[in-house]
């Protein structure tokens, strides 16, 4: 009997772990020329080899995502300096097309040579006050006037050219051609006896003014049209550098716009395989797992038969002992089995 019992239980060690397989996957079963054990620690470690190799192609496929996610980010950010580049230019041409058109706005009032407002009248006669008939006073008020009349000038030239100072640096000039007072008579006495030799030199101030206005007024004229013949060409390189860098943002926005779409679509294609990825992971980590419950189920099952058989009355001694080794040698051969758990 014990000797029947001894090739039982031989052949039995290793059926609960042929039943293991095949209620796993029986096509994995292979030749009972190779042991249980052994082939179960095959298929253990086939699957737990491709477990490992999936958190590898996971980690890859989160560090792919993660460098692809900040070279995106750095294109974006390419992207918004381009684009407020590009505005910024497109404001400075306005701002230069804005002058081009302003220069033509520049226009220069003729001064008004009144040289009555200098002199008091008798409003009865007609005819200025004896008392400011002097040579003096037609000097002074020719003095005067054409001080006037430059600063007349001088102050349209600046209201009209100062806000194309800083595009245009162009000096007007400003030494216009004058005429020097030559008085006909009063080379003597300051005041005037003979009013008809006050009204010829009131005259010639008159003339003179009147002359010295037209020259200095055609002098700043031609130099205002110098200002803008030249402010017009500076204006329009300037337009045409900005047009020509604008022109390359364009294009460098449209690169950037097709990385953009390159990044996006290979963030969806690794987002993709990640999830597909994540799925085989769990799915060969489910796969393990259950292959480890089925095993402790056939354990059980056989440790407990020969168990319950160890410890019945009729069982001999000899028998007892024979199923307490073999309890022994599939419990020792079960922590071979099970010394990787998975989490």
């Amino acid at each position: 009997m014990s000797i029947d019992l001894l090739t039982k239980l031989e052949e039995e060690k290793d059926q609960w772990i042929y039943k293991a397989i095949i209620r796993f996957d029986k096509e994995l079963l292979q030749n009972e020329e190779i042991t249980g054990e052994h082939q179960i620690m095959q298929i253990k470690n086939m699957h737990d080899s491709r477990h490992r190799q999936k958190t590898r192609e996971l980690e890859q496929t989160n560090k792919d995502i993660k460098l692809v996610k900040e070279s995106h980010e750095e294109v974006e950010q390419s992207f918004h300096h381009l684009n407020r580049t590009a505005h910024s230019l497109q404001e400075e041409i306005a701002h230069y097309e804005g002058l081009i058109t302003d220069l033509d706005t520049i226009l220069l009032e003729k001064f008004n040579c009144d040289l009555d407002k200098k002199f008091e009248f008798d409003q009865i006669k007609g005819q200025v006050l004896f008392k400011d008939r002097k040579t003096t006073k037609l000097v002074k008020s020719f003095d005067e006037m054409n001080r006037e009349m430059d600063e007349f000038y001088q102050m349209q030239l600046d209201k009209g050219t100062s806000r194309f100072g800083q595009f245009l640096p162009i000096a007007l000039q400003t030494n216009p051609p004058v005429r020097c007072l030559s008085l006909k008579h009063g080379r003597g006495l300051d005041r005037y006896l003979v009013l008809k030799n006050f009204e010829d030199d009131y005259q010639i101030v008159q003339d003179t003014l009147n002359e010295n206005n037209s020259a200095v007024y055609n002098y700043y004229v031609e130099q205002l049209n110098h200002f803008k013949q030249y402010g017009k060409k500076v204006l329009l390189q300037m337009c045409t550098l900005k047009k020509e860098h604008l022109q390359n943002v364009f294009q460098e926005i449209e690169e950037k716009e097709e990385q953009n779409r390159a990044k996006e679509m290979s963030i969806s294609k690794l987002e993709e395989k990640l999830t597909k990825v994540h799925w085989e992971w769990n799915h060969d980590l489910d796969r393990l797992r259950k292959l480890d419950e089925i095993l402790k189920e056939e354990f059980v099952n056989v440790v407990s038969e020969w168990q319950e058989k160890l410890f019945a009355k009729q069982t001999s001694d000899v028998d007892r002992w024979l199923y307490h080794q073999y309890c022994q040698i599939i419990l020792k051969q079960s922590g071979r089995i099970f010394k990787n758990e998975y989490s």
